[in-house]
């Protein structure tokens, strides 16, 4: 790889610990960048970094970041540099993008239409089925789904992404010689195989480290336009992420679920400040205006049922449009009470409009 001195000297700062970056920051600004400071470092800066981080630096600029380069060739990365063609513009608008990002696979050229989907590691059966069937939907309309390659529901979206034959893109807290969690380096492969990528601000060499993660949810929500809940504990590393989407100005969704469960206190109380209930891909790209629309939605319907799209029973018979459905698994997509959904499913049933079916089941009328 060919890097200009400056692009040089940005991975050398680059790939110092993270523990580091806030004192290399601001000796980096006095110095006037990060060139001015490769050129002018010297053992004044000792006593300030500390010996293990001068150290390091004063090997790595010695080798001409030498080490570092062997890395990203050996695993196949190579990097995008702030305010340079290939880095994400949506990432670049956050209050604190990192300075480089080193990437594996293909990053998508925008990301208009993305996506962050977070939650739990512990994902119930619940959870996981919904994230997969979500991700999967909003694949199949080009939404590009951005998630942390993490146990439970970051895996499960990714999946879901990869089934619906679309882009996703998961964002590590480790470098790529140090994939965390291991049990996920065939999904990892699979991303990049299948026209996704791998992206972390930390060199190949960096394993996963607790601060490393509040760090890396940032640029979940600074890679995506929304970011949505599935389900986690209000004492979850999952929340930072849902703060930086906030601070970032993102889109809110969560995933309404068994009020008894666990996983269901931090999407409840989302819901209760003032986020988007997603109980389907459809709520979500009605929200952002993102191609699926109401005509388009209405279009699956038999011509036989003249409905508008502001009639309360509309998500009903759109829920039941392509095939029966379950009190519990209406409750679900529509993200009503089984309060209101009775009262109109006795007025669709009486008007002929859908019929009852064994197992507590409805269906169309067609």
């Amino acid at each position: 790889m060919d890097f200009s001195k400056e692009q040089l000297a940005r991975l050398w700062l680059q790939s110092a610990p993270m523990a580091a970056w806030p004192r290399l920051n601001k000796i980096r600004e006095e110095a006037g960048g990060a060139l001015a400071l490769w050129e002018r470092f010297t053992p004044v800066y000792y006593d300030f970094l500390g010996p293990e981080t001068f150290s390091f630096l004063a090997d790595s600029r010695a080798a001409r970041c030498g080490p570092l380069q062997r890395d990203m060739e050996k695993c196949g990365a190579y990097p995008v540099f702030l305010g340079e063609e290939g880095y994400p513009a949506s990432l670049a608008s956050i209050p604190d993008p990192p300075d480089v990002l080193f990437v594996r696979g293909t990053l998508p050229n925008h990301f208009s239409r993305s996506i962050a989907m977070v939650g739990s590691r512990r994902a119930t059966r619940y959870g996981a089925a919904q994230a997969k069937r979500i991700a999967k939907g909003l694949a199949e309309q080009g939404v590009i789904v951005v998630s942390g390659l993490a146990r439970g529901i970051d895996a499960a979206s990714h999946q879901g992404a990869l089934d619906g034959g679309g882009q996703t893109v998961a964002v590590l807290g480790s470098g790529f010689s140090h994939l965390y969690p291991a049990e996920n380096k065939e999904l990892a492969e699979r991303i990049i195989q299948e026209g996704g990528a791998l992206v972390t601000e930390l060199a190949p060499d960096m394993t996963p480290l607790p601060y490393h993660f509040p760090a890396r949810n940032r640029i979940i929500s600074g890679l995506s336009q929304a970011v949505l809940l599935i389900e986690a504990q209000l004492k979850s590393g999952t929340h930072t992420t849902i703060e930086r989407a906030r601070e970032q100005r993102r889109q809110v969704f969560a995933l309404p679920g068994n009020v008894d469960s666990p996983g269901s206190e931090l999407p409840l109380m989302l819901l209760r400040d003032g986020a988007y209930l997603c109980a389907g891909p459809e709520d979500v790209l009605l929200q952002m205006g993102w191609g699926e629309t109401q005509a388009e939605q209405a279009s699956f319907l038999p011509s036989s049922l003249s409905v508008s799209p502001d009639d309360p029973a509309y998500p009903i018979l759109h829920a039941l449009a392509v095939e029966e459905k379950t009190l519990e698994e209406l409750i679900e997509e529509t993200g009503r009470t089984a309060g209101e959904l009775g009262a109109q499913l006795t007025m669709l049933e009486l008007t002929g409009k859908i019929e009852r079916r064994a197992g507590r089941a409805f269906a169309l009328v067609r």
